[in-house]
């Protein structure tokens, strides 16, 4: 049903605050900040509501005064739930440091992605906010969250 204020309802519901009134597709750009310099910056969204899938594609050239760990310019700050919201790296090479597998995250309050690593050969098998990054570093990945 289409609501004469705008958005789309299913199954009869007519209540507004449950209409799908919010829909967007866009690019963002991924960054380190500093003056680092890349190889690739892509980023893609959609968000539907106030919910947000952010995927990302980076390759440092030199990270020089960038961060090597905080990832940042996602599209929509994250909502200040308190909470912590997740994400998967599907690909990662030149690594600032040895995992055997790579995450990612996002913390309220900011639209900054995070990075946590698991290594099974390390004295502390689990990692949280993982400097990641170095010169030639490229990380691909997805995160999803709630928009502030």
């Amino acid at each position: 049903r289409v609501l004469s204020g705008g958005g789309l309802t299913f199954n009869g519901d007519t209540a507004t605050a449950n209409a799908l009134d919010d829909y967007e597709e866009g690019t963002w750009t991924p960054t380190l900040g500093g003056n680092t310099s890349y190889t690739s910056q892509a980023g893609r969204y959609t968000k539907i509501g106030r919910y947000v899938l952010a995927d990302f594609d980076l390759t440092v050239n030199v990270l020089g005064t960038g961060s090597a760990g905080t990832l940042q310019g996602l599209p929509f700050n994250v909502e200040n739930s308190g909470g912590v919201f997740s994400g998967h790296v599907s690909f990662y090479s030149g690594l600032a440091l040895s995992v055997d597998s790579l995450d990612c995250y996002a913390i309220a309050n900011t639209d900054d992605i995070f990075f946590t690593g698991h290594n099974s050969g390390a004295a502390a098998s689990i990692g949280n906010n993982l400097a990641i990054f170095q010169n030639s570093t490229r990380v691909l990945g997805t995160v999803h969250y709630f928009a502030a």
